[in-house]
């Protein structure tokens, strides 16, 4: 029997606080047995963290590259939040590959040249191992960026063979999700499944169909580590799963300055970027009303809508800069621009006023929000009078009309205004809402 050791992290999210302690991990493991391999399952990397963000997170690369990684495959965050050029450099310098084999690049449709599908790995003792990665195919939005997303059957029925002629053991690193992880292990020959993107944490994996699948959790909360005995044949004959928590892990001597210095770092290099004077101080309700004139104008309509809980702290008047954005504005949401049947714009407004107060202190977590709570919903353009009638600009809202609304795809997202689900969207991926806001003060200034 040959045992064959993995360790995995998944959906760090820029969550540097936690990295010493990975690392330690890491080479502790590596110590004891030098064979084994390591691999990270996506959204490695988000942009509320300053360093991440002023390096479009090649420097949490550089991080990583500290752990040895054998591979990776990339999340949701590296492949929609970076604008397209920037994941194209995003892997210039790393020292492991990246497993991805359901992107490809538009317009000619090719593997990106910083991916490959799939890799074959050899153990100490001579068995192939291939592994192959896959992430969350989201149409639209990949499609808005510059990349076009696979289904992930169709890859699956594709490599799948190939795989299994070339290799002993085949790995799925999929940033997928939970459900999805389960139903692969159940429709297809697999051998182990590790798992992100629903950010759950298995602690002691889950055997299904036989395939083991494993998950490490959320920024960096877990390290997971499994094992496959194999026979002679290179079967797999049992395997084991476990995923230690971060938070039982020492704190040890210079820990703390090098986490503050990434953070400081990132802040110093953002405070170098000068975005406008303020002539006077911006509460929160102030800066929702400003963000509703910048959606109007960077969308020319003359009707947004915008959430309090967007903005974080008041931003004082004097110099603004980029490292004050990023403090108040961390969220990793864009402008969207839809357009809805006037009997949808009166049913939108109505959903608003039903969720009202559910959203008020509402703590809100993912789908680009990285804030604390969720706040109260304004509207520009768009009124009620005193006995209930909808105004779009000033006249009433027709049924069978369409109206434009300029907005943050963070709404289209949660379940709290269902008639935004299947509008008509245009998303601008390329500006993230403080860039929006950025560029609003300085037109200010």
């Amino acid at each position: 029997m040959e045992k064959i050791t993995f360790l995995h992290t998944n959906d760090i999210h820029s969550h540097l606080e936690v990295w010493p302690r990975i690392l330690r991990f890491f080479q502790e493991e590596r110590r004891q047995d030098e064979h084994l391999f390591a691999f990270d399952i996506g959204d490695a990397i988000d942009r509320h963290h300053p360093l991440t963000d002023v390096t479009r997170g090649r420097a949490n690369i550089e991080i990583m590259d500290e752990a040895h990684y054998d591979g990776a495959t990339i999340g949701n965050n590296e492949g929609l939040v970076l604008p397209h050029a920037d994941l194209n450099r995003l892997y210039d310098h790393a020292n492991f590959p990246i497993l991805l084999a359901n992107l490809l690049e538009l317009p000619a449709e090719k593997v990106p040249d910083w991916a490959q599908p799939y890799q074959i790995y050899t153990s100490e003792g001579g068995h192939k191992i291939a592994v192959i990665g896959l992430t969350a195919p989201y149409h639209i939005t990949y499609e808005a960026v510059g990349w076009k997303p696979l289904e992930i059957d169709a890859v699956l029925d594709q490599y799948l063979p190939l795989l299994h002629e070339r290799a002993d053991v085949v790995v799925l690193l999929s940033h997928l999700g939970l459900p999805t992880d389960k139903r692969l292990a159940e429709k297809y020959d697999l051998d182990l499944i590790i798992g992100a993107h629903t950010h759950h944490v298995l602690p002691d994996g889950e055997l299904t169909n036989g395939t083991m699948l494993a998950a490490a959790g959320r920024y960096g909360d877990h390290v997971g580590k499994v094992e496959l005995s194999l026979n002679d044949a290179g079967k797999v004959e049992k395997a084991w799963a476990h995923a230690y928590p971060t938070k039982q892990m020492a704190v040890e001597p210079g820990d703390n300055e090098r986490i503050e210095g990434w953070l400081k770092e990132g802040q110093r290099r953002l405070a170098q970027e000068h975005i406008a004077n303020l002539a006077v101080d911006r509460t929160v309700e102030d800066q929702a009303q400003d963000a509703l004139q910048a959606l109007t104008d960077y969308c020319d309509v003359p009707a947004a809508m915008v959430s309090t809980g967007m903005f974080l702290t008041p931003l004082s008047a004097g110099p603004l800069n980029a490292a004050d954005l990023i403090a108040d504005m961390p969220h990793a949401v864009n402008p969207m621009l839809v357009t809805l049947s006037g009997r949808e714009l009166k049913e939108l407004v109505h959903e608003v006023q039903d969720s009202a107060k559910e959203l008020l202190n509402l703590s809100l977590k993912g789908s680009g929000f990285r804030g604390k709570e969720f706040g109260r919903i304004v509207f520009r353009g768009i009124d009620q009078t005193a006995d209930g009638q909808i105004l779009y600009n000033g006249e009433a809202v027709q049924d069978d009309q369409d109206y434009r609304l300029a907005t943050l795809d963070h709404y289209r997202w949660i379940k709290y205004f269902p008639v935004l689900d299947d509008a008509k969207a245009e998303f601008h991926l390329g500006t993230l809402l403080r860039e929006l806001m950025a560029d609003y003060y300085r037109k200010k200034d």
